[in-house]
């Protein structure tokens, strides 16, 4: 399944032509892929005439769902003035207006100060600069390279290496590749990548409903020793805030992010926040570092140096990222150009018009239809959804969920991983798409990751479709 019969033209040139990401192509011949003729809200339409959930957002970049109004509206009206002009010697009154705005919906000020009708002009705060790019990936390879070159430019040209987290996911490019954690994506490309430290034993929790949701204290002292043999040479910590998304949809405290700025700006290093999955509202705050007041807070208490925003950014319409990052450290790259301390990267499509009018109606959105708040009134309803699959079936365990995400484990009788060679979730996916949603199971994590504007039927209807897809599968 997968095509209508006079779709078969179509996906026969699509397997001849196109090689489709992060997939391995044989499967294609067996479940062809699906044509898309539509999308609205958290719903697909294919060219046989049935609407299915996209129960993952697209990859987790369409915050406000498929084709908003608003963020069409944007688009089209950008396009009739300019698409896409150099900002390395240009600038325009909409890409100023969205880093005003980014900046002070990072820095935990209220929609006041970043919705429509927030006044022009910088306000003060934690962060004070914005680089754009036009991808995640790149986006993080930005902030490793300002981080390193700004330890070099203050003085500390020893501190070159970076820790990241285990199970870590931070993109694709080489740079990323070496932080990351997951030798499914690595391993074929390890002659490319350079050495990084790795932080274990973390702070795991289910979720805001857990009694230790904000207490990283009995986890601390090994991480904080594991840090301090590497301190003199360490230039960041890397780390996705709050959420790992694909190392396995996996929660830990937000104390453990109060903790490492504690100890960050006790040794000189610089923390490096990936917020793409977990940022712009989807755990209920506009960054997850936000949360280290408890879900839903806007606490600044553990900001990093270096924020790093996509996905959501542009709630998935066009690709565009932004590196948030303070004057302290833009100040380091602040000198004559005969100094050499310039930050000389460069994208193509930095600052592309399109993308900056869409990411500033994105923020609108958020502002003016209380997106936060939906997310906060929606998120016990999506874990009370995946709560009641998992209690009625005794082979589904440790659910977590926070904001609109919520994701639970196949495991065999015994409570350990099924054979990867099974290809459980692979099959629920294909299960979960007759029926009706666009599951893509993280091997045998089930989640779900839907819009923030996904209604209370649809997460009523996204968690039948799993509970019936696993007992196609697996039965009760």
């Amino acid at each position: 399944m997968g095509s209508a019969p006079n779709d078969l033209d179509l996906v026969a040139r699509d397997l001849a032509v196109f090689w489709h990401p992060c997939s391995q192509m044989r499967d294609y011949r067996e479940f062809p892929p699906l044509v898309i003729t539509g999308a609205r809200g958290a719903r697909l339409r294919l060219e046989d005439g049935r609407e299915i959930l996209d129960a993952i957002s697209s990859w987790w970049c369409k915050a406000l769902g498929h084709g908003h109004p608003r963020l069409v509206a944007a688009l089209r009206a950008q396009q009739d003035a300019f698409e896409h002009v150099i900002t390395a010697n240009t600038t325009s009154a909409p890409l100023v207006r969205l880093c005003e705005r980014l900046l002070a919906a990072a820095n935990g000020l209220p929609p006041s100060a970043w919705g429509p009708a927030a006044p022009p002009g910088r306000r003060p705060g934690h962060f004070g600069k914005v680089f754009l790019a036009d991808n995640g990936s790149t986006a993080v390879e930005i902030a490793l390279k300002m981080a390193l070159q700004a330890q070099a430019q203050r003085g500390a040209p020893q501190r070159t290496r970076f820790v990241a987290l285990e199970n870590a996911y931070h993109g694709e490019t080489a740079g990323t590749l070496s932080i990351g954690d997951l030798d499914l994506y690595a391993a074929p490309y390890r002659a490319l990548c350079f050495s990084a430290g790795r932080l274990s034993g973390l702070p795991y929790r289910r979720g805001p409903a857990d009694a230790a949701w904000l207490d990283a204290g009995a986890e601390w002292p090994a991480i904080e020793a594991a840090l301090g043999a590497q301190a003199d040479t360490l230039a960041a910590i890397v780390y996705e805030p709050v959420l790992q998304a694909a190392g396995g949809m996996l929660f830990f405290s937000p104390d453990l992010l109060r903790r490492l700025r504690t100890w960050a700006d006790a040794h000189g290093v610089y923390l490096i926040a990936d917020e793409i999955a977990a940022g712009m509202g989807r755990l209920g705050a506009m960054l997850a570092s936000h949360l280290v007041g408890g879900a839903g807070g806007a606490s600044t208490a553990a900001l990093p140096d270096f924020a790093v925003l996509s996905k959501g950014l542009t709630a998935g319409v066009l690709p565009l990222s932004a590196v948030l990052t303070t004057d302290a450290i833009y100040d380091l790259f602040d000198a004559d150009y005969a100094d050499g301390r310039a930050f000389l990267h460069s994208n193509t499509f930095t600052g592309n018009a399109l993308a900056v009018a869409v990411a500033l109606a994105v923020l609108d959105v958020f502002a003016d239809e209380d997106v936060l708040g939906g997310v906060s009134r929606r998120a016990p309803r999506l874990r009370a959804a995946v709560e009641g699959v998992a209690s009625e079936r005794s082979y589904l365990r440790n659910v977590r969920a926070c904001g609109m995400v919520a994701a639970v484990d196949i495991r065999d009788a015994g409570g350990g991983p099924l054979d990867a060679r099974r290809r459980t979730g692979w099959h629920v996916y294909r299960e979960a798409v007759r029926r009706g949603a666009l599951l893509r199971p993280l091997g045998d994590t089930m989640y779900l990751f839907p819009p923030l504007t996904t209604t209370d039927a649809e997460i009523d209807e996204l968690a039948a479709i799993l509970g019936d897809s696993l007992d196609a599968v697996l039965g009760r």
